[in-house]
């Protein structure tokens, strides 16, 4: 395969005093990776292979961590840089008796969630207003967005002590707790519904409530001191995620071979099946949609964050009893757009050139 890499990863070095090259020093960065790993992460990938986490002077490390119970101690100890965490966290953390973690989102990476409710295609269910006396599959008991999940369902008028809820994991004993009717059910994620849906499971997604529809579900999440202490960091970081994601738009199937080759054992052995490639195609797209999602008429603003996201996340959360009623929580607590301006100075169409030209 011809790989055509970035301009910068030709070119590691600087000219010194009297002409001598001498490499530029490299900051590691550990990426805590939500789930596994997969190609979900595609456009890290991608961004590794066009050069530009080597333009950014970064070693990116990328590291599987399940949950918010394990991913904020590994980011308060310094294990890992950040995160792609789930917003509800933060925002209990914040109120009155909460734990208020010295973190803060500084990059709206998943600009709609990725949080899906699936149920059989035989099911009975229609919509969440259907949940009385029924078991939801989620993957742990700790997970992130079951703060959401529950305000979600209590919306629709339904209180949760009258939903039974199961831990069910991910990947194939979850598929078979909602195959084998063990839950009615699923509340995973894109990719991972779309994984069950290219194994043969007949699936359907039940329509999410209006008024959270097109919310954001994760951000970069770092500690307070390093926005303080090294803002610049966290700005190289998000913008090679950044020239990721806009290559991978661009050009999803470079975007899924520079996965394999990065991740050869993620590669089926069959992938040159056409329906083989279909599937596993399908599965990276499915994320990829709500990487790059934007509201209609909203600016392509990488890593911004709409104030009315984290409005409509606390109202929420009242209304789910995750947060006390009468709670003030401010907003510059939980997030910040001070680095969007330098996430998105870069030549965004020269990338999309660069990303188109890989083979």
């Amino acid at each position: 395969m011809l790989r055509v890499l970035g301009a910068a990863s030709l070119a590691l070095s600087t000219l010194g005093i009297g002409g001598v090259a001498q490499a530029q020093p490299r900051d590691r960065f550990v990426y805590g990776v939500p789930s596994t790993i997969s190609s979900a992460i595609a456009n890290f990938s991608f961004a590794q292979e066009l050069g530009y986490f080597d333009e950014a002077r970064i070693n990116l490390e990328l590291v599987p961590l399940a949950g918010s119970g394990v991913t904020i101690p590994q980011l308060l100890s310094n294990q890992i840089q950040s995160t792609g965490a789930s917003v509800e966290p933060q925002v209990i953390s914040r109120a009155p008796g909460g734990q208020n973690f010295p973190l803060i989102f500084a990059y709206n990476y998943l600009r709609n969630s990725v949080w899906e409710f699936a149920v059989l295609d035989s099911s009975e269910i229609r919509s969440l207003a259907d949940m009385r006396r029924r078991t939801l599959g989620i993957t742990s008991l700790s997970a992130g967005n079951i703060y959401m999940t529950r305000a979600m369902v209590q919306a629709q008028g339904v209180p949760w002590n009258e939903v039974r809820v199961s831990a069910v994991g991910f990947g194939v004993q979850a598929f078979e707790a909602l195959r084998t009717r063990q839950i009615d059910v699923l509340n995973l994620w894109d990719s991972m519904h779309e994984q069950m849906e290219q194994q043969g499971v007949r699936i359907r997604r039940l329509p999410i409530p209006a008024e959270f529809d097109g919310m954001s579900s994760h951000g970069f999440l770092f500690t307070q001191r390093m926005l303080r202490e090294n803002p610049d960091l966290i700005v190289r970081f998000s913008r090679a995620v950044t020239k990721g994601s806009v290559a991978c738009e661009a050009n999803p199937e470079g975007c899924l071979q520079a996965f394999w080759r990065r991740n050869p054992m993620r590669r089926p052995q069959n992938a040159d099946n056409p329906e083989v490639h279909r599937a596993e195609m399908a599965i990276m797209t499915s994320r990829l949609r709500n990487i790059v999602y934007f509201r209609e008429g909203e600016p392509r603003l990488w890593g911004h964050y709409p104030e009315r996201d984290w409005v409509a996340l606390i109202n929420a959360l009242k209304l789910g009893g995750q947060i006390p009623q009468d709670a003030n929580i401010p907003l510059n607590q939980l997030y910040t757009n001070e680095l969007v301006p330098q996430f998105n100075a870069f030549d965004a169409d020269a990338v999309v050139r660069q990303a188109r030209a890989y083979r």
